[in-house]
């Protein structure tokens, strides 16, 4: 799994905006009077994963694991950064955190923190200690923790050390739930594998370009923000659809790379586009929202590309065009795969532990993902501790998967306020800049389109 966070999904940044009622600036000592908190009640903010030492190397990592191991103790000076800038130039400061490689020393735990001056809390992780779902978690409990603060606080020297005894991680995903994959999900998986190319389902699937030969970080960062009142309008069209905001969300980027997919030079290779959608699986593991774990699996499939003309021309999106059909069924397929999505993960169990080797094995050949759309859902306001002056807003997930994830990813958050963060990014390798500009026009135009279809 180290490879994958590394390859696959380097860092997982869930970012949010804190004001106080009185105008009080987040400074150093405030913060991490805060973070001593956040980080004495979540352990998986301690720990670095144990390697063997030469003479102790393992014949193969399903026979010997690494394992946790905390540190004695987190220096926040070496984790916190303090940034002169506000949320204005938080495209480009994501940009920067999602294109470069993680890099640790052996004693700073796998996150970090950047702030900017306007109090907008920038936390980034590996996606060894956390899925998505993790970095809400975090602002849950920092800003908690920031209201119960005894102010004001003049001074703290940034040095954790006095963890609880009896602090324990979350138990792993296959403790929680039953992670069985099918007879039959084993024969296909290996038919699958050695099928030729043409016969296989992906032959004609969009990916975006191939993934490259050697990792490549490099990303671009487009953040779309919208009000409590909008997001609540495109959550009431969705449902007046029979349909959830993942559903409306799925169908746009469908349409969008559908109209782009034609324009291409080599438009007659695709017949489909690829799409993966992260799941949460907390709810069927009895995780609580305020855990930092890894419990989430996911589902893929193929959509065929919306014929030319009707839905796919270049007329504006509209709510009487859009397909909501296609927006329905999207998410009753989700809602049927949920409780049974723990089979995505039991697919790691036909590796025997060689992971590394698997994810390595994929630079070079064709990407499996033409886009990748995670929502992070609401914000769960009600389970926010403490009655002190802080409250937050702007939340914006991202997550750096440029080598081999999807081609175009599109995030979604909801904040405290009750506010949307949309986020739209792709790799430098892993499809055209221009595409990916025009995907990120269209995208913002339509969402545009549908806010004021609610509207009228």
């Amino acid at each position: 799994m180290h490879a994958y966070s590394q390859l696959m999904l380097g860092w997982v940044v869930v970012s949010a905006q804190y004001q106080h009622n009185a105008g009080a600036a987040l400074d150093k000592p405030t913060l991490f009077s805060a973070l001593e908190q956040v980080v004495y009640a979540h352990p998986a903010l301690t720990v670095r994963l144990a390697t063997c030492t030469a003479s102790q190397q393992p014949q193969s990592p399903a026979q010997n694991p690494a394992v946790w191991k905390r540190l004695p103790s987190i220096d926040l000076n070496r984790i916190v950064e303090f940034h002169d800038s506000d949320a204005q130039q938080l495209e480009r400061l994501l940009e920067d955190i999602l294109s470069a490689p993680i890099e640790h020393a052996d004693d700073v735990p796998l996150w970090k923190l950047w702030v900017l001056r306007d109090g907008t809390v920038v936390f980034a992780y590996e996606h060894t200690i956390g899925d998505g779902q993790s970095g809400v978690a975090f602002h849950i409990a920092l800003l908690s923790a920031l209201r119960r603060l005894q102010v004001p606080v003049s001074e703290h020297p940034g040095i954790l050390a006095d963890y609880p005894e009896d602090a324990a991680l979350a138990p792993p995903l296959e403790k929680c739930m039953k992670l069985s994959l099918s007879f039959n999900g084993v024969i296909r998986e290996v038919v699958k594998s050695r099928l030729p190319g043409s016969l296989r389902k992906d032959s004609k699937a969009w990916t975006g370009e191939r993934i490259p030969k050697r990792v490549d970080f490099r990303t671009t960062v487009r953040i779309l923000q919208y009000s409590s009142e909008e997001a609540q309008r495109l959550v009431r069209l969705s449902r007046a659809h029979n349909t959830t905001l993942t559903g409306t969300l799925h169908t746009l980027i469908l349409v969008i790379l559908s109209r782009l997919i034609y324009g291409l030079p080599d438009a007659e290779r695709y017949t489909s586009v690829a799409s993966f959608v992260p799941i949460s699986v907390r709810r069927f593991a009895g995780t609580p929202s305020t855990a930092i774990c890894n419990h989430a699996s996911g589902f893929s499939a193929y959509h065929p590309l919306f014929p030319q003309g009707g839905t796919n021309s270049d007329e504006a999106i509209s709510t009487t065009t859009f397909p909501w059909d296609r927006a329905a069924s999207v998410s009753a397929t989700l809602k049927r795969e949920a409780p049974r999505s723990g089979q995505f993960a039991a697919l790691l169990r036909l590796l025997f532990g060689k992971y590394d080797k698997h994810i390595r094995s994929q630079l070079g050949k064709k990407r499996g993902v033409g886009f990748e759309l995670s929502n992070l859902g609401p914000f769960p306001v009600d389970i926010v501790s403490g009655q002190g002056p802080w409250t937050a807003s702007r939340v914006i997930f991202v997550q750096s998967d440029a080598t081999a994830g999807g081609a175009i990813v599109v995030n979604a958050a909801g904040a405290p306020d009750g506010g949307l963060g949309l986020t739209v990014t792709w790799g430098k390798a892993s499809v055209q800049d221009a595409l990916a500009q025009k995907f990120f026009d269209g995208f913002k135009d339509g969402v545009k389109a549908l806010l004021a279809a609610a509207e009228s």
